[in-house]
């Protein structure tokens, strides 16, 4: 019998659920650092007396750091194991975090920033392979869409902690306050963090494999119940030598890379610039924190919900509801914000909250969707791998959102619909990937 076969026979124990906690809480603060600089940047740009679009590579650098630690973070995940390349991964992080509240001028915060993104882009797919690989199959939809939440929710905490926070700490202490934090995980991981015994077994590491789970699950177990799982009809079976890219997962690979580019361009938009927008169209600073605010609390309530809509319904038809939802909650912030030009009013503010907590609700709901796809659409020899590429893909999204969105905001004088209309074209190709992607997570129903 399959390791996941004693895993789908057995309710969820101590240690799995100290995994996910710690995966989750290193996904907060990632949201948290993410969201940081976006967040801070007016007060940045005011005591550097600066322009919106000269920020624009301070704003891209985590971003560029994120993907090409998530491309490189994976396949080294895959080849040493997912334990230690999270350590490296929060260390680095966690001291570029820090740095980038000693930084005087742009050059300095990109280079930092850029640092922090590759430490935390690494750590991501080891993360949410590792999450997998410990749970039993009937909670795996769920439980990577509530991985999901981390992100959002780190940023949904930030928004509202820095209303208080500034003012006492400045913008250079929040950026030292969230590095401090990072330090504190990387020890908790090293302590309490056990590896993933079915990528260790699906590498030929059988003897440490065999020590985790008699150590964590249950010390009868033996080299039996280390064996593959049952290979799908139609799908060739995985082995140390077999690749990410090979011909069987091409839907899978160009679907799930189109899907992540769109929704996370789309998403970062609002993250970084949404407190732009809105001070653009005369709101004051703190009603630009909450609009913030209150996308993240959307994107967070998204992708609580994410795993049962995928459960009873099919990852395919998520996302294509949710995509078209996307499209019309956009169509609404762009004329409620092309009204509020010059004079808002208190139903202006009003209409324009509800359209960014749709795009939160609706575009993190593609997200946790997507995550769930990639993650379980790959075996566990080269999951680590084909989850890394597609946020690397995913993330150039947000890259290019970051050193385009202030050229965007600026290219019509102080109006946002440029950047809105580039938006609502991307829920097009989320539509589209979700049509190519041909490994979907089936509803209960029709699975069973």
């Amino acid at each position: 019998m399959a390791l996941a076969d004693r895993l789908d026979q057995r309710p969820l124990g101590a240690t799995q659920i100290r995994i996910v906690l710690l995966m989750q809480l290193l996904l907060m603060v990632e949201g948290l650092d993410l969201q940081l600089l976006g967040l801070l940047a007016p007060v940045i740009l005011e005591e550097w007396g600066m322009a919106r679009a000269a920020f624009g590579p301070a704003m891209a650098a985590a971003l560029v750091g994120l993907a090409l630690g998530a491309g490189i973070g994976g396949p080294l995940g895959d080849r040493f194991g997912r334990k230690r390349v999270l350590m490296v991964s929060a260390l680095i992080f966690a001291l570029g975090t820090a740095a980038a509240g000693l930084t005087d001028n742009v050059v300095e915060m990109t280079l930092v920033r850029f640092a922090s993104g590759m430490g935390f882009g690494a750590a991501t797919p080891v993360s949410l392979a590792l999450v997998t690989e410990w749970l039993p199959r009937r909670i795996q939809p769920t439980a990577i869409a509530f991985m999901a939440v981390g992100t959002p929710f780190g940023g949904m905490v930030g928004s509202l902690a820095l209303i208080s926070l500034i003012p006492v700490l400045g913008w250079r202490g929040c950026f030292i306050a969230c590095g401090a934090l990072t330090l504190f995980l990387a020890l908790l991981v090293y302590l309490f963090l056990p590896d993933s015994p079915a990528h260790l077994a699906a590498r030929g590491r059988i003897g440490e494999a065999l020590r985790l789970v008699r150590r964590h699950l249950d010390p009868m177990l033996s080299e039996a119940d280390l064996a593959p799982a049952a290979v799908p009809a139609g799908r060739a079976p995985a082995g140390p030598e077999q690749s990410a890219f090979d011909r069987t997962f091409w839907r899978l690979n160009l679907g799930g890379w189109l899907l992540f580019f769109a929704a996370q361009f789309i998403a970062y938009s609002l993250i970084s610039w949404a407190t732009t927008m809105l001070t653009m169209a005369h709101f004051p600073i703190e009603q630009a924190l909450q609009g913030a605010f209150a996308f993240n609390v959307c994107a967070v309530t998204a992708t609580l919900i994410a795993g049962p809509l995928i459960s009873c319904f099919g990852s395919r038809r998520v996302l294509l509801t949710a995509s078209v939802l996307t499209l019309l909650s956009l169509l609404v912030l762009l004329a409620a914000l092309t009204d509020a030009d010059g004079a808002p009013s208190a139903a202006a503010y009003g209409i324009i909250i509800l359209a960014i907590a749709g795009v939160g609700i609706f575009v993190s709901t593609c997200i946790a969707a997507g995550y769930a796809v990639i993650t379980l659409g790959y075996p566990e020899a080269v999951r680590s791998t084909g989850i890394g590429v597609a946020l690397m893909i995913g993330r150039m999204g947000g890259v290019l959102t970051g050193l385009f969105g202030g050229w965007l905001l600026s290219v019509a004088g102080d109006r946002s619909a440029p950047l809105i209309v580039t938006l609502i074209g991307l829920t097009g190709v989320i539509f589209a990937g979700a049509l190519i992607v041909n490994r979907h997570i089936m509803a209960r129903g029709r699975a069973a």
